[in-house]
């Protein structure tokens, strides 16, 4: 960027370009620096506008670096809230855009869970007994998407109608009448709200920031950095900020070795990595000639030839012909490239973590993941705590998967279940539930109420069952006590607990006091539930639930689970403080800007990274055409062009695995290119090294030494030994002959299943048991009233086990007609034989 851009002709756009090769946010400040620092007043006048608040955090960082951490004014920063993955970054923080000053009075951005409930209470008044509520919610969350996607590109609802019906299929035609929903329901719905959707409003907001700069030019310098325009309003804005007077757009990784020809393919290749910057140059009606490019060689990471054989590696798939006029690049392309194929997903997180363990035995040095495959990340995390590392994830964690999540799913999901046997052991084990007792004590209780009531037939439904299963049983009066109080705190909430619908705030409320009373902490006596960065997300959640409960109507306990599943997942929560300072797992758009001394590549398999574009739910790809959405490749182009920048830095591993959760994988795109061109130049990313670090993952959770141990051979004195053994037990001894030993003479029996169904062999002993009594209380002549005796007698053989419903629905109708036909069996035999001993 030379000093005097700003006196160039305002017709002209001054646009910038960072290579790949070059760390974006460490070039950028020392060209900010060199350009304004002279003094601290100059610098407080430029205005940066990043992609993100993560990328402003990342620039602030490079200035601060570059200054040896002096204190400087820094220049203004404020996000423009790109769009660049499936969920919409948008930033709340507009104050650059005008909102603020009284030129622009919007009505504020709708909360996203109220808009969710509102569209589910349409969808269900439309839908009728069709689905229930929390699948409404479902497809309002689908809805959301939609709607978000269509405002974000500038499109109108209203235009449906010109999308022929009769010219697709009938379910494409029924999907059209649905969405009516959303064309001509949902804005009079939102008007009456005094809201906006928050991508509409975004799209104003910024739309007018336009407007109001092409009218008048905002004083001192403008930058607007790191964005590839990919949303219509941006792009706009771009335009304008490039012909501004003090304007300029630097964007990232501009491509600058393809040939014309290939370039102008581009245009028509959406999957490219450069398709997105091209599109922008289009519009900006500029040559890719006419972008100046910002070097600065202490930024550099990596050769200057390594961005070339990536874009020929990359190029339009029309022009792969030209790998064959390719001659073999320099050494130094590959120096710190390598490439890593795990087995499975697991050996990959864990030959990751060992990556970035080893990178802390260097001092200063940094390391970072990169990947968009979530499940890949939360193994790595947890395999760094081997270590006692905790490691920051951008990304984040999603609510329903938190500690508090998962604790408040799985009391809406007791509830619902009315106790039943796994449900309420899942919850009860826990560890927030505790109801203000020591951890220790707690836990014992939730076991022996496992061993006395939960294992075996089911219990009746709801607490009383259980209760009564423990009256009968050998339990402790300290565990009968126990279970009386978590009866008693259950029996507080026994609206709850009723099968009947529920006002909604009312339902909340009583669901939170039960479970924050479940989940109270000895020594505060505060629920466990509110606490740390994941407490307080559930906090955020539940309040924001509560402020939209006038939306809602009656709602049953049976329903909540799946509606509270629904609305928690996708809400990602983010750690704020006390994790590692050198090591972070990135999503690829923070890859985009940033640099870390050793860059891991994860997840490199099709269908993660790249996404897997999918299926549109709402509309088909001719329809998304007409109606002039983006296509579905677009996504795969943006996900390119991380990878592009990402593969760049100084120390690159590229990892993926063969398997994941046992189905074989296919490498990503971007993998088999790479593969392909390294054959044509007899080279390999796979050496020496690589396999060393595969070899210690597959050694590391490998003991030192196998110690033989001879088979046992339990030799029990003859006193022990049983005497006697029916047929199909001698069958079973020579098969299975430990299994004799441990049932025979060690005397262990196999715990019964949870809530397991009434099993053939346990009916036939009760019934052959209540027999027997029978015959040897009246062995020579019946009473009378046998039938009933026999009845009675049965009775107290089940004893116990009639209280279990399964028992009392299924074993018990059986054994009144097996006795009714035992009594009849017997008067007739006793008239015909006399026992002769």
């Amino acid at each position: 960027m030379t000093e005097d851009h700003q006196d160039q002709t305002p017709l002209r756009p001054k646009v910038f370009n960072i290579p790949p090769d070059m760390s974006f946010v460490d070039c950028l400040a020392k060209e900010i620096l060199r350009l304004h620092g002279r003094s601290l007043e100059e610098l407080g006048r430029v205005t940066i506008l990043t992609t993100t608040r993560r990328a402003a955090r990342a620039l602030q960082n490079a200035f601060l670096r570059e200054t040896g951490g002096e204190p400087l004014l820094l220049p203004r920063m404020r996000p423009l809230g790109d769009v660049d993955e499936d969920d919409l970054l948008l930033e709340g923080d507009q104050e650059f855009l005008g909102a603020g000053d009284g030129r622009l009075d919007l009505p504020p951005a709708i909360d996203g869970l109220r808009r969710q409930l509102l569209l589910s209470r349409l969808i269900e008044r439309q839908q009728g007994e069709k689905v229930d509520f929390a699948q409404c919610a479902g497809l309002a969350k689908e809805l959301c998407r939609l709607l978000d996607q269509v405002q974000t590109e500038g499109l109108d609802f209203a235009d449906l109608h010109q999308l022929v019906p009769a010219e697709y299929a009938e379910h494409w035609q029924i999907t059209l009448e649905f969405l009516k929903l959303v064309s001509e329901v949902w804005p009079v719905l939102l008007e009456a709200e005094g809201c906006m959707d928050p991508a509409h409003r975004r799209d104003s907001l910024i739309r007018a920031q336009t407007e109001e700069w092409r009218q008048n030019p905002p004083e001192g310098p403008l930058y607007a950095v790191g964005s590839t325009g990919s949303i219509p309003a941006t792009a706009d804005l771009l335009t304008v900020i490039a012909t501004l007077p003090e304007g300029a757009v630097i964007l990232p990784g501009l491509d600058r070795h393809l040939d014309d020809k290939s370039w102008d393919l581009v245009l028509e290749e959406p999957g490219h990595p450069q398709f997105g910057l091209a599109k922008l140059l289009q519009k900006m009606d500029l040559k890719r000639d006419q972008v100046e490019d910002i070097f600065n060689e202490e930024t550099r990471s990596c050769s200057p030839e390594r961005p070339r054989f990536l874009a020929n590696m990359l190029r339009p798939a029309e022009t792969t012909d030209r790998w064959q006029l390719l001659e073999k690049p320099p050494g130094d392309v590959f120096e710190g490239l390598y490439q890593l194929t795990c087995s499975q997903s697991q050996s990959e997180a864990l030959t990751i973590a060992l990556l970035m363990r080893e990178t802390l035995e260097t001092p200063q040095k940094t390391a970072v993941l990169i990947t968009p495959d979530r499940d890949l990340s939360r193994r790595v995390s947890a395999e760094l705590k081997r270590w006692d590392i905790e490691v920051d994830d951008s990304a984040g964690s999603s609510l329903d998967q938190s500690p508090p999540g998962v604790f408040l799913r799985l009391v809406a999901r007791m509830i619902a279940d009315r106790f039943a046997p796994v449900s309420i052991l899942a919850t009860l084990k826990h560890p927030y539930a505790t109801m203000g007792m020591e951890r220790a004590a707690f836990r014992e209780h939730v076991r022996e109420l496992e061993r006395l009531a939960l294992r075996g037939p089911r219990p009746a439904p709801g607490l009383d069952g259980i209760k009564e299963i423990l009256q009968h049983s050998e339990a402790s009066t300290d565990l009968q006590n126990w279970f009386d109080l978590f009866s008693e705190l259950a029996g507080d909430h026994a609206a709850l607990m009723s099968p009947a619908p529920l006002r909604f705030e009312a339902l909340v409320h009583s669901f939170i006091g039960f479970a924050e009373k479940l989940s109270l902490e000895q020594e505060t006596g505060q629920s466990v539930l509110w606490k740390g960065h994941f407490g307080e997300a559930a906090a955020d959640f539940i309040a924001e639930l509560l402020r939209s409960s006038d939306v809602m109507e009656e709602l049953s306990s049976s329903i909540w689970p799946d509606l509270m599943d629904t609305l928690m997942s996708g809400r990602m929560v983010r750690a704020r403080y006390g994790l590692h300072p050198r090591l972070q797992i990135w999503g690829p758009i923070e890859g985009r800007l940033q640099r870390a001394d050793r860059v891991i590549l994860g997840g490199l398999n099709e269908g993660i990274w790249p996404p897997d574009p999918g299926s549109d739910p709402w509309m088909s790809r001719p329809m998304r055409q007409e109606f002039t959405l983006p296509s579905p490749e677009k996504k795969i182009g943006l996900s390119a062009h991380d990878f592009q920048q990402a593969i760049c830095a100084k120390e690159v591993y590229l990892t993926r695995s063969e398997k994941v959760d046992g189905t074989p994988m296919v490498p990503s795109r971007w993998i088999l290119r790479l593969e392909t061109l390294l054959k044509k130049f007899a080279t390999s990313l796979e050496n020496d090294r690589t396999r060393t670090l595969l070899d210690w993952q597959e050694k590391l959770d490998r003991p030192a030494a196998y110690l033989p141990v001879s088979a046992p051979r339990p030799t029990p004195p003859l006193s022990a030994r049983p005497r006697r053994l029916s047929v199909t037990r001698i069958e079973k001894w020579l098969k299975d002959p430990y299994s004799i030993f441990a049932d025979a003479i060690l005397k262990l029996k196999p715990l019964a299943q949870i809530g397991e169904d009434p099993g053939a062999a346990e009916k036939g002993t009760f019934i052959h048991a209540a027999l027997e009594k029978f015959v040897k209380e009246y062995p020579d002549s019946l009473p009378p009233d046998a039938l009933d005796r026999l009845l009675s007698i049965g009775r107290e053989t089940f004893s116990d086990v009639l209280s279990y419903p399964a028992v009392w629905a299924f074993w018990w109708p059986r054994f009144e007609r097996i006795a009714t036909w035992f009594i009849a069996f017997e008067k007739e035999r006793r008239m015909l034989f006399t026992p002769a001993a």
